[in-house]
Parts: structure tokens; sequence; C-alpha cells
């Protein structure tokens, strides 16, 4: 109580505005380390808060719901982080790490999800944890589940997400259409790359009228001009084939399911069955890219400027952008970072990288220099440091 009351004094007393800047980030770094301190000590006292008849008494049908409540979250997000307190009765490695604040409370749910089943993954996804981005936890975490010690397992996770797909829609308070949607990842990677040519094309007939779209709102334009047919030019719109890249390990092709240290997924969607690679996928070209866990083995397309089978390489390789703590997965460019295109005039898989469009411009207007190579990328800034503060 008396650290809530003192703490509670200092922020009604705080002046952000008149702290240097430097300061304000060493602030922000340790109030997060004190949210990640209470969402530990949250999550810790959630399933035994749950054993006590006080949500019944305000009221509430649930736990769950009164947990919601208490936290000003969503009904779903409390019972998944009633699921992870449960879950920590097994994991006391993670339950240890959470308790030292290392943790915050979506790391601790992806964790415990894919531990639960996969007990002996907690210490490699505790290790990744610490080093990674969620948004590349989570990923692991898919890729943990999605072990299968047959096809029939396989097959039946896919099932179940086949059996709870949905589309949504409703309008929000400020009138607007809201649209959502749960798929299987294959159909997700349908629906993605037959929006692509048509987002393009939106983009560049905004670009020809003086606007510039962000990425989410040509989608949505796509996503109009594809159901609508009513394209500015049809031809660009409607034209391209759609391609889906499925990157599969050729033994896990040959047995049937994917098993440790394997994978069957697609690129900057998540993991599916090996039964789909081998169907293949209705309504689009699909790209294969056949490895061993480490190299491409087969590519089966051709391309242009940059030779396919390097490019097919370079996106199995570099499936987000390269610049550490980085996990943009869309829109990624291909950068010559051991020496300029200009220069070097190769287009070997040695001499690229796959960069956002943000650090891409960092490296060629700002003096940013990319750096390192596979598995020990540097980005480094340019020479002075990049404080743009102007206070």
């Amino acid at each position: 109580m008396q650290a809530r009351d003192l703490l509670a004094t200092e922020l009604e007393q705080a002046r952000p505005e008149l702290v240097h800047s430097a300061q304000a980030a060493e602030v922000l770094e340790l109030f997060c380390a004190i949210e990640r301190l209470g969402a530990a000590g949250k999550v810790l006292f959630t399933k035994r808060a749950a054993d006590s008849a006080r949500w019944r008494d305000e009221g509430h049908r649930s736990a769950a719901s009164w947990m919601a409540q208490k936290t000003k979250t969503p009904v779903g997000e409390a019972m998944a982080t009633l699921g992870a307190a449960e879950a920590l009765a097994s994991l006391p490695d993670t339950a240890a790490a959470l308790r030292r604040g290392e943790l915050s409370v979506p790391q601790v749910r992806a964790i415990t999800d894919a531990a639960a089943t996969r007990p002996e993954a907690e210490g490699e996804l505790l290790a990744l944890a610490g080093e990674q981005s969620l948004a590349a936890l989570q990923r692991r975490c898919a890729q943990v589940k999605a072990l299968a010690s047959s096809a029939k397992e396989e097959a039946e996770r896919y099932q179940a997400i086949a059996a709870s797909r949905y589309l949504r829609h409703w309008s929000d308070p400020d009138g607007a259409f809201r649209l959502e949607a749960r798929l299987t990842p294959d159909a997700g990677a349908v629906v993605l790359a037959s929006l692509a040519g048509a987002e393009r094309a939106c983009f560049d007939t905004a670009r020809r009228a003086g606007q510039r779209l962000a990425p989410g709102q040509a989608r949505a334009d796509a996503l109009v001009v594809l159901l609508s047919g009513d394209a500015p030019d049809k031809k660009s719109a409607t034209g391209t084939k759609a391609t889906v890249v499925l990157r599969v390990d050729a033994t896990a092709l040959r047995r049937g399911h994917v098993e440790a240290g394997e994978t069957c997924m697609i690129p900057g969607i998540g993991p599916v069955p090996v039964a789909v690679v081998r169907r293949q996928l209705p309504q689009a070209f699909v790209k294969i890219l056949l490895t061993d866990g480490v190299d491409v083995q087969a590519v089966c397309h051709v391309g242009r400027a940059v030779p396919a089978v390097v490019q097919s390489a370079l996106e199995e390789r570099d499936p987000t952008c390269v610049v550490p703590g980085c996990d943009r997965a869309l829109g990624l460019e291909n950068h010559h970072w051991r020496a300029d295109y200009a220069v070097a005039r190769s287009t070997t898989l040695r001499d690229l990288a796959r960069v956002c469009s943000w650090h891409h411009d960092l490296v060629t207007y700002d003096g940013y220099v990319l750096r390192g190579g596979p598995g020990k990328w540097e980005y480094v800034p340019p020479e002075g440091g990049t404080d743009f503060d102007t206070s």
C-alpha cells in the first residue's frame, strides 16, 4: 500500500515536459520494470483470487468476468491470464522468471500456452523471451505448438482451426464498418496474396493523384476493389496472379508431419500441416521452398533482376527485417549490405539482406550501416549518435 501511495504521489507531481529526453528514456525503462513486476503479481495471485467467492458476491457470472472488470481488460484476455496462471504450476522456471520481473504478461501467456504441451521447450522459450521481441517469441511458440507425433495429430489441429472459422462484421461507436475473420493459415495466405496486386494498384493510383496511402489504407481499398470489381486500373488490380510461398523441410515432407527441429510454414503467417503442402493451395500459385533446415534445396519459379532462386532463398533466410529488434515482415526491400549494387554489380545471396523501408531509408539517407551477416547482424548508427533532442 505504501509503495502504491508513493508512486501515485510521484506521478501526480511529475512534469515530463521539464525532463531531458535522455532522462525521460531512463524513467520509461524504470516504469517498464515496475509494470512487469506489477503484472507478475497479478498473474501469480490470479488463480487464488479466482478460488474465492468475491466474484460471486459482486454479481459476476464468472471469475474471468470479475477479473476483466478489475483489470480493465476484455474477458477473453482475463481468461487467457487465468489459463497462464494455472499452467505456471507445472512450469517452475517460467514462474521464477515472472517473479523476477523478466517477463511481461503477453510473454507469459505465449510461453505457458506452448510449454504446457511441450514442457521440453520451456528453457528455449525463456531464453528467446530475454533476447527477442514478443512477435518473435510468439512465432516460435506457434512453431512449438505445431510439432506433432503423427500426421493425424497435425491434421486434427488444423481441422480444429477450420471448424472454428468465422467472418464477423459490426459498426463501431464512430459508425465505421468493422470486419474480423478467423481462417486457417493457408486460407489467410490466399487472401493476402490475392490482395497484393490490387493493393499495389490502389497505392499507385493514389500516388498519381498526389496522395500517399499507408499500407493498411491501401489494403482496405484493395479489398473493396476486389469484391466490387470497381478498379480504376482493372488490369493491374486483378491481373497479377496470386502467389503463396510455403517453406517445408524435406524430411517432414517425406514423413508427412513436422517433428522437433523441422518446419512447415507460410512465412509471415505461421505453421501449416504438411498435408497442405502436399495437396497445394486452391486458387493460387504455390512457390515451395524445400529445405534441409538450413539451405534451400529446391525452388519452383523464375524471376528477373535478382535471380529467382536467390530471391526465394533470401526470403526464406530473412523472413523479417534483419535489423535486430525489428519484426516487420511485410513490404521488405532487398539491401546490398556488403557493397552497393552500383559498385559490386552482384546479386548473390551473401551480398543481400532484407530490411523494412524505414531501416532501408536510414541506411540510404542518414548514414546508418548494416553489417555482420546472417545470425550476427548489427545496425550501427552514424558517427556522432542520433540525439534529435531539441530541448
